[in-house]
């Protein structure tokens, strides 16, 4: 069976322009000037440096269980005037001991691979590391708060196999495979209650897709 790359899956969930609901405010987001950029499971990053282009980013760290993808990445942060460094990891893992402070972390379509104990756990860890200056920016799937997974992963189907005619039949079941086994998503409120439990103050919807299958937040301190 086919199997799709995270790189791949990004194309096909991430709005048309990456990261483009917080790239036009990204740099006046942050409270700290030049910042330091985090991206977590960062697949091949070209969505991520479309959106710092023009920014002040002081230092990338990417993280990524694939090399093949972070080769991809090191030629599109080419494009980025700092310093840069890749790691070939498990973004939990790296999460659990990583004593280097960041001012902005972002992850896209990967922490919904987490059950819910676990999410909150890794969003302390992320509180941590931003202090209480940093923001973290998180889109990943989102149900409206009367939705539960069942209902959701029938609705990702309903939309989402009209839309992606130029997937072979082997390309979307190898898809829909994936969802139904790895992707747990939160209701609306469930990722505002994250949030504070984790140790952020403030939680703000910046977007939510088209299908309203997935949401971005902004979490700060």
């Amino acid at each position: 069976m086919a199997d799709l790359s995270q790189g791949r899956r990004q194309q096909l969930f991430l709005p048309s322009r990456g990261l483009w609901p917080a790239a036009p405010n990204l740099g006046r987001r942050s409270r700290v000037q030049p910042f330091r950029f985090l991206d977590i499971a960062c697949g091949d990053a070209r969505a991520t440096v479309d959106a710092l282009k023009g920014t002040r980013v002081a230092h990338y760290h990417g993280i990524d269980l694939s090399q093949a993808a972070l080769d991809l990445a090191s030629k599109a942060l080419e494009a980025l005037a700092c310093p840069v460094t890749l790691d070939h990891r498990d973004f939990v893992e790296a999460l659990r001991d990583r004593p280097e402070p960041v001012d902005v972390a972002w992850i896209g379509l990967s922490l919904h691979h987490l059950l819910t104990p676990d999410k909150l756990t890794f969003m302390r860890e992320i509180r941590g590391v931003v202090g209480d200056r940093g923001l973290f920016l998180i889109y990943e799937n989102a149900s409206p708060d009367a939705e539960d997974r069942d209902a959701w992963l029938l609705r990702w189907e309903r939309q989402n196999q009209p839309l992606w005619p130029a997937l072979t039949p082997e390309e979307y079941e190898a898809m829909r495979a994936h969802v139904r086994a790895n992707d747990f998503p939160e209701t609306t409120s469930r990722w505002q209650s994250l949030g504070h439990e984790a140790g952020f103050d403030r939680v703000q919807e910046l977007f939510v897709s088209p299908t309203d299958l997935f949401r971005m937040y902004c979490f700060e301190a």
